[in-house]
């Protein structure tokens, strides 16, 4: 039985769930008694895990495990997630965080970011990365159950003083939640305008990040992201769907209709003080199906490099 609780990984909850999928999420939910650390959960925060481990049920136990430890042993990240907090405010009005209005030919959702004030000595890492997470939360919720997302980022006015102001302990723990919690199937990242000095930000980046998050990267010397229908860009970028005005309005929506979720939704934490089982390594699974970090060939990585 699923408990009783109004905390939901969905603003509007799913509408059903397979009932093909039921004995997975008993499983599940079998294994959530014998771990009192965790906080008890609906049956569609269950199946979005399912489903974003591909109904593996061991990974599918691992992204549970790791998105609530993960959330509530980083607060810098994950705390205090109050959209009308000067400082979450200030991190809104240094850059677009857009969800595009239409999907792939394939069914893939795409979020977009950039950049709208190129000054680096306004960013403060930590909170930029607090602020990313809740709205990668706010799309999740928004969507549903989606096949998967495609990333796009404008590199368009970042400078190396933006990287010089990155936070390695936020940094880290962005890519662990990432790559280790966050329940989405992720199919491909876009970089558009991307630096000559790229290489410093791969360099730094490189072992936090698994070999196949790093092969869905592409790299692109303007605003066309390779293999992409461009139609689905915004008009600025000779797509065939909202301006960038009318972007920033919707996200503006979604920020106050989700104030309160937000808030709500930051209960959701595991206790150590409960736990009575030893805490897996961080890195025995992944939402990408592997076990370790491979040695990379950056001469690999950085063959989409069009312009090199």
């Amino acid at each position: 039985m699923a408990p009783k609780t109004n905390l939901q990984p969905f603003y509007h909850g799913l509408d059903e769930i397979p009932q093909g999928k039921i004995k997975e999420i008993q499983k599940i939910r079998n294994w959530l008694l014998t771990q009192p650390h965790l906080p008890e959960i609906t049956n569609d925060y269950i199946y979005v895990f399912l489903f974003s481990c591909h109904f593996s049920i061991e990974r599918a136990k691992s992204a549970i495990e790791h998105y609530f430890s993960i959330r509530t042993n980083h607060p810098e990240i994950f705390g205090n997630r109050n959209t009308e907090d000067p400082r979450i405010k200030h991190v809104r009005s240094l850059g677009h965080l857009w969800r595009l209005p239409k999907t792939t030919p394939e069914g893939y959702r795409i979020v977009m970011y950039s950049v709208r004030d190129n000054d680096p000595t306004k960013m403060v890492f930590a909170e930029c990365v607090k602020t990313f997470c809740m709205f990668n939360d706010i799309v999740l919720s928004e969507d549903g159950i989606e096949e998967g997302y495609i990333v796009i980022f404008d590199m368009k006015g970042v400078q190396l003083g933006h990287l010089a102001r990155v936070s390695l302990p936020a940094l880290r723990c962005f890519f662990l939640y990432i790559q280790e919690a966050h329940p989405v199937r992720i199919k491909g990242v876009h970089v558009l305008n991307t630096a000559s000095w790229i290489h410093h930000i791969m360099r730094i980046i490189m072992p936090m990040v698994k070999s196949e998050l790093l092969s869905l990267v592409k790299f692109a010397k303007g605003n066309e992201p390779e293999g992409f229908p461009l139609q689905l860009l915004p008009a600025e970028y000779g797509g065939q769907t909202s301006t960038v005005e009318e972007l920033d309005k919707d996200t503006e929506l979604l920020w106050d209709k989700y104030h309160q979720w937000l808030l709500d939704n930051e209960k959701l934490k595991s206790d150590d003080s409960k736990r009575i089982t030893k805490k897996s390594s961080w890195w025995s699974w992944s939402l990408f199906g592997s076990k370790t970090n491979e040695e990379l060939d950056e001469k690999n990585i950085m063959k989409n490099l069009r312009y090199e």
